[in-house]
């Protein structure tokens, strides 16, 4: 996750560097990753509230972290079945990291608190607090795992709630710099950033015991991973895809995707990952890493969500439509979400 995209709402938060990087590769990628859509089509766009970020689908609800904009933090729930937003809802200071496990949506915030929205009502009805800025949160239905993201700020990994009592279980060190995280209800990955060892890797933990199974290196600054429970895949700041053997841990491929990439969803069947640098959503072959195709989707995609049959994307570019959630329908695709996998 970087930070600068967070608190910064419009073209600034996109460093010179990376804009540079954007132009030098941009000739060299767009054979290789061609915009025609033979699959996905897009189905709407949605105006939500400023800043949308982090996505989450349980397979009923889509969940929306909004940063805002000075103002109008919060989530926004949008109705898989009718594709219409239901409720925005206010959840405080700087909210970031979204999951949901089909009982709570959890949302994390810069303040320390992680938030549960029961699904059937919209109600905020649980609330923890941390003590430091929580970044990025799975959950199983069962327990939550949090990240902190900040060297110096917390534990250098990330902590384990009981969801019944709220209880602290662990803290499990991973890296001097967790940032984001997913569950498949086996394992639990986390992607750290940091030039300390273990420096820029994705950590394995086993879900049951909170044990760290191993650490695997990847490209420089993971921002985005998902799992589908055999594989995990992980985009890099530098424009890559490396896909991880769940079983054991092995490096399987790294394929170059764009230059500025932001979010990835896999549903087990698809690899989804958003291109901000030239607003489209990449798919990935999981099995090889190939790029099948791409769509346009709106000015700087960031979160991703899919559950088989419908992608999500937020987009918080500066350019029109402006904030606004885009929906991908996948031809031929039956939904296989699992809970515990974002």
């Amino acid at each position: 996750m970087d930070f600068a995209r967070v608190f910064a709402r419009r073209p600034l938060r996109r460093t010179i560097t990376r804009l540079v990087a954007a132009v030098a590769v941009a000739a060299a990628l767009l054979p290789a990753i061609s915009s025609a859509s033979s699959s996905v089509r897009v189905v709407r766009t949605l105006h939500i509230a400023a800043g949308p970020f982090g996505v989450a689908d349980d397979g009923t609800h889509v969940w929306v972290a909004t940063v805002g904009n000075g103002s109008q933090a919060g989530v926004t729930e949008i109705s898989v079945r009718s594709g219409r937003v239901v409720r925005a809802l206010e959840v405080g200071l700087g909210p970031l990291g979204i999951d949901s496990d089909g009982r709570y949506a959890w949302v994390t915030s810069i303040a320390g608190y992680v938030s549960g929205i029961d699904t059937r009502t919209g109600h905020i009805t649980r609330s923890f607090f941390t003590g430091v800025p929580a970044v990025a949160v799975a959950s199983d239905g069962t327990h939550l795992w949090i990240t902190h993201g900040v060297p110096g700020s917390g534990p250098n990994g990330i902590t384990e709630l009981d969801i019944a009592t709220g209880r602290l279980l662990r803290n499990i060190r991973t890296g001097p710099s967790a940032y984001v995280i997913t569950a498949d209800n086996r394992h639990v990955w986390t992607a750290n950033v940091g030039s300390a060892t273990p420096g820029h890797s994705v950590t394995e933990i086993n879900e049951r015991t909170g044990r760290v199974v191993r650490t695997i290196g990847t490209g420089l600054i993971p921002i985005a991973i998902t799992s589908d429970g055999r594989r995990v895949f992980v985009a890099t700041a530098e424009g890559l895809v490396t896909a991880i053997d769940a079983r054991n841990g092995h490096r399987l491929y790294t394929v170059e995707v764009a230059p500025d990439l932001s979010g990835i969803s896999s549903d087990g069947t698809h690899v989804w990952v958003t291109d901000a640098a030239f607003g489209r959503v990449a798919e990935i072959n999981p099995r090889n890493g190939r790029i099948l195709e791409t769509v346009g989707v709106g000015s700087g995609p960031t979160g991703i969500a899919s559950d088989g049959a419908h992608v999500w994307v937020a987009n918080s570019g500066a350019t029109e439509p402006g904030d606004t959630i885009t929906e991908l329908a996948v031809r031929g695709a039956r939904t296989v979400y699992r809970y515990g996998g974002t």
